[in-house]
């Protein structure tokens, strides 16, 4: 009977998995479908051209993000999700010094912006500089002790190190 009971429960869980896959595909469908026309509208609020440049990095058009982030920060420097963001794309086209700078700047604005501090964090490591890398996850931790990406991040870093007596098994 509890084998039974085991297998129901874990149909259930795949049915609700299912179900949110198909919710996300949709909203994900409704958000291309409206690409075109927020793209072809003429911005000229910092919000708007973040989100136009916000669009374009998740279509994989990271280039075409920075110059829509660098538009929304011409108008506001010191707003923290287009520098953050600036960063992320800076870093997937492999310009992670250039992506740490942009996190810098956030982080003189915002110094417990724990997605900043991951984000830079992720730069470092991928810069060969792990104890960086650490230090930056630490901080996250220190104020998000609960933060999932952190956690994750500092125990791969700590598994390559070598360090298994401080990561998580």
């Amino acid at each position: 009977m509890k084998r039974n009971g085991s297998c129901a429960v874990n149909a259930n869980i795949y049915l609700v998995y299912m179900s949110f896959l198909i919710i996300f595909v949709s909203l994900t469908m409704v958000n291309l479908l409206q690409f075109p026309s927020v793209l072809a509208q003429n911005a000229t609020n910092f919000y708007d051209l973040y989100k136009k440049g916000l669009y374009l990095d998740d279509a994989g058009n990271y280039t075409g993000a920075i110059s829509y982030y660098d538009k929304a920060l011409a108008i506001n420097p010191n707003y923290i999700n287009a520098l953050d963001n600036k960063g992320v794309a800076l870093d997937k086209l492999g310009n992670h010094t250039g992506a740490i700078s942009y996190y810098d700047k956030a982080l003189d604005i915002d110094s417990y912006n724990t997605n900043v501090l991951d984000n830079k964090g992720v730069a470092l490591d991928k810069l060969g500089n792990h104890t960086g890398a650490i230090s930056y996850f630490d901080q996250s931790l220190d104020i998000n002790p609960s933060d999932i990406n952190a956690l994750n991040y500092k125990n791969v870093i700590l598994k390559i190190l070598g360090n298994h007596s401080r990561s998580i098994n």
